[in-house]
C-alpha cells in the first residue's frame, strides 16, 4: 500500500542509501506512483503516493527549519483551527493538510493529533529534541508496521519493506499462523513475521535515544446515554453524517461509491446532496443476476447516480491470487482476489472511493445479535465470545490439519491470543465489549485489508468513520443499536424511499417491523440448509446455488473445472510448500473429497489454506 517508510538509528547507517532504494522499490507497485524522500546520516524517510491527496512535495519544514513533517492520507474540516493559527502568526505557504498539521503540532505538541478528523499517518522529526514521532488516526485506517532491533527503528506501510533490511532476521510468527486457522484472521497487532508489529490505532509512537514508546490517545469510549430519546439520536446522526459526506466531497476529484445490496453503502449515497450526486459513480461487483447487484441498481435509480457493474468470475479471482496475497502479505485471503485486477479498471474513472465501512457494526449492532443480552460475569462473556470467533477450524480439525510436531507447538496459541486481546478491553457494558473487540480486531485487521488492496489504485474516504458521527454512535445504548433498531430509523428519516428497497441479508424492506426481519433471516437459513441437504442426498448431482451474494465459492468448487484444477494443483502437488513442514496433505485431500461430494461446504477452509500456501510461496 502506498504510504511512508522510514529508518532511524542512534548511529550513522552505512547502508542507508541502498536500504531506502530497496525499501522504496518494494512498494513501488505502479510506474505512476510519486516518490518524496529525505536522507540524513542516521535516518531516512520516503513517501510513496498516488498524487491524489496532498500531491505537493514533502517533507515540509517549519519556518525555523528545525521540524519537518511527512504525511500520508487526508484530514477534513479544519478551517476554523487554521484561522486561529494564522491569528497567532503562523504562515501558510502551501495550504495543504501536512502544513496545517505541522503548525498545529508546533502550537499544541503531541496532543494536536486529537483534533484531527480523517485517515492519516503522520511522521514528524524534531531536530531540537532529537526525536521521531509517528501518529495515526483514531481507527488505524492506514495500516503501518514497525520493528525495533539493536536500537534501530524501521517502519513502513508494508511488511515486505522491513524485510529489505539486511540485518533483519526473517522468522515465521507461529502465533499468527495459529490465529489464521482458528479465527480466519490474525488478531492483536501481530503479523506473520516475528518482531514485526502493526501500529495500534490512535497511537503516538516516539523514537528517542534508541528506544520506542507508544501511547494511545483514543479508544472507542462508549458512554451510553439512556436519558436521550431515539428521535434525538436520529437527528444527531443525520446532521453529523450529512456533514461527514459534505466535507469529503469539497475537492475536485472523481468520486466513486462501492455499493452493495446492504444498507451501509446506500446510506453514503443517501447523504449526498444534488450537486454531489453528479460527481459520484456507484460501483458494484458481481454477476448481474445476483441480489447484491439488483438491489444496488434499484438504489442508484432511486437516488439518480451513475452505476457500473464489474463482473466477478473464477478466472478473475485466479488472475489476482498471488498479487492479493503479496500486497496484503497474507493478512487478507484469496477470496477477495478480484480487487487488484478490477480496481485497475476503476482507477481509469475514479480518484477517491467512498464506502460504508463498519457501519453495520458501529450503528447496526450486527454482532450484538449473536450474543445473549445478559451475561453473568466477564468469564461467561469471554467463553461465549471465544466460541463464536472460533468459526473456521475447531481444535479437533486443527489437530488433523497440522503435522503433529507443529500442532504441539501452536495448539495453545488461539486461546492465548484471544485472552491477551480480549483481556485488554475495559468496557463496563458487556455488549459494548463485544463491539469493541470486533472493531479493533476483525474490522481493523481483516476487513480493512480489502481497503488496503483497493488503495494500491485509488484513495479511500470513510464518512462512516467521521469523528463527530462516531461520537454520536458511542452515546447510543447497545440495546438501541442491536437488531438495527436505531439504524433503520436513521435510514428511514434520512431517505425514506431507500427504506423501501430490500436489504440483501433479509431480502425484506428495512421499513418493515423487526419481527419480520427475524423471521426472514430464519427462513433464509432454513432455505440454505435445505439446499445443502438436497445436494448432500443427491451426492452433488442437484445443486441449487444461492443468488444473493456476488461470489459463491461453494458453487465454483462444485462446477468450475478451472477453479477446481487451480486449487488441486496448488495444494495437492509435490511442490506444495505448506505440506512439507506445517500441514497434513491427507487431511486437505479429505476436505476436497467432502467438498466435491457435497457432504460439506469446506470452501472457506480451503481458501484459507490456499492463502497460507501462497504466503509461504511468496515470502518464505
Amino acid at each position: 500500500m502506498p504510504g511512508i517508510i522510514g529508518i532511524a538509528s542512534l548511529n550513522n547507517i552505512l547502508y542507508i542509501d541502498s536500504f531506502l532504494g530497496k525499501a522504496t522499490k518494494s512498494i513501488l507497485h505502479k510506474d505512476s506512483y510519486k516518490i518524496d524522500s529525505y536522507i540524513a546520516s542516521n535516518f531516512a524517510f520516503a513517501r510513496i503516493h498516488l498524487g491524489t491527496f496532498n500531491p505537493e512535495k514533502q517533507p515540509i519544514f517549519n519556518e525555523d527549519k528545525n521540524i519537518f513533517i511527512f504525511m500520508d492520507g487526508k484530514i477534513y474540516d479544519y478551517e476554523e483551527e487554521k484561522q486561529l493559527l494564522k491569528q497567532k502568526g503562523y504562515k501558510f505557504i502551501i495550504n495543504n493538510d501536512p502544513e496545517f498539521c505541522l503548525h498545529l503540532y508546533e502550537e499544541e505538541g503531541e496532543d494536536f493529533v486529537k483534533k484531527l478528523n480523517g485517515n492519516f499517518l503522520i511522521v514528524i522529526y524534531n531536530f531540537k529534541k532529537r526525536e521521531l514521532l509517528i501518529f495515526n488516526d483514531r481507527y488505524g485506517l492506514l495500516p503501518h508496521y514497525y520493528t525495533l532491533s539493536n536500537e534501530k527503528l524501521i517502519f513502513a506501510s508494508e511488511v515486505k519493506t522491513i524485510l529489505q533490511d539486511k540485518t533483519f532476521k526473517k522468522e515465521i510468527n507461529d502465533e499468527a499462523v495459529a490465529n489464521l486457522f482458528a479465527f480466519g484472521e490474525v488478531i492483536g497487532d501481530k503479523t506473520f513475521f516475528r518482531n514485526i508489529k502493526t501500529l495500534p490505532p490512535a497511537s503516538v509512537l516516539k523514537y528517542k535515544d534508541g528506544k520506542v514508546s507508544i501511547k494511545q490517545y483514543w479508544d472507542f469510549p462508549y458512554k451510553p446515554n439512556y436519558s436521550k430519546s431515539e428521535d434525538a439520536f436520529v437527528d444527531n446522526l443525520i446532521t453529523t453524517f450529512k456533514n461527514a459526506v459534505k466535507i469529503r466531497t469539497k475537492e475536485d476529484f472523481k468520486y466513486g461509491v462501492s455499493l452493495s445490496g446492504g444498507l451501509d453503502s446506500r446510506l453514503v449515497v443517501a447523504a449526498t446532496n444534488k450537486e454531489q450526486k453528479g460527481k459520484v459513480i456507484a460501483i458494484t461487483f458481481g454477476p448481474p443476476d445476483c441480489s447484491e447487484v439488483k438491489i444496488a441498481q434499484k438504489v442508484c435509480r432511486e437516488i439518480g447516480i451513475k452505476f457500473k457493474i464489474l463482473p466477478i468470475s473464477p478466472e478473475i479471482m485466479i488472475e489476482g491470487d498471488e498479487e492479493t496475497i503479496y500486497l496484503s502479505e497474507g493478512l487478507d485471503y484469496i477470496g477477495v482476489s478480484f480487487i487488484p485486477p478490477l480496481f485497475k479498471i476503476i482507477r481509469k474513472n475514479i480518484d477517491v472511493i467512498f464506502d460504508g465501512f463498519a457501519l453495520d457494526v458501529t450503528l447496526g449492532g450486527s454482532y450484538l445479535d449473536r450474543f445473549p443480552s445478559r451475561f453473568k460475569n466477564k468469564k461467561e462473556l469471554f467463553d461465549v465470545s471465544y466460541k463464536i470467533r472460533r468459526f473456521l477450524f475447531s481444535d479437533e480439525e486443527i489437530r488433523s490439519l497440522f503435522k503433529n510436531r507443529y500442532y504441539e507447538k501452536i495448539k495453545h496459541f488461539p486461546l492465548v491470543s484471544f485472552k491477551n486481546t480480549f483481556g485488554k478491553i475495559r468496557e463496563s457494558h458487556f455488549r459494548n465489549t463485544i463491539d469493541h473487540f470486533i472493531l479493533q480486531h476483525h474490522m481493523r485487521r481483516f476487513a480493512l485489508m480489502g481497503v488496503v488492496l483497493g488503495r494500491y489504485s485509488v484513495e479511500y474516504s470513510h464518512p462512516t468513520y467521521d469523528n463527530d458521527f462516531i461520537d454520536v454512535i458511542l452515546a447510543i445504548p447497545p440495546e438501541l443499536r442491536a437488531s438495527h433498531i436505531i439504524y433503520r430509523k436513521f435510514l428511514k428519516k434520512l431517505f425514506p424511499e431507500l427504506a423501501k428497497i430490500p436489504y440483501d441479508k433479509t431480502m425484506l424492506k428495512p421499513d418493515l417491523p423487526i419481527s419480520f426481519w427475524k423471521m426472514s433471516i430464519q427462513y433464509q437459513h432454513y432455505l440454505e440448509a435445505l439446499k445443502k441437504r438436497i445436494r448432500r442426498i443427491s451426492k452433488n448431482k442437484i445443486f441449487l446455488p444461492p443468488k444473493r451474494s456476488y461470489v459463491n465459492f461453494d458453487e465454483w468448487f462444485c462446477k468450475n473445472k478451472k477453479w477446481q484444477a487451480y486449487f488441486l494443483k496448488l495444494l495437492l502437488s509435490k511442490d506444495t510448500i505448506s505440506t512439507k513442514k506445517y500441514l497434513n496433505q491427507d487431511y486437505i485431500k479429505r476436505l476436497f473429497q467432502e467438498q466435491f461430494s457435497g457432504q460439506r461446504d469446506n470452501s472457506m477452509k480451503i481458501l484459507r489454506i490456499a492463502t497460507f500456501e501462497l504466503f509461504l510461496k511468496l515470502f518464505q
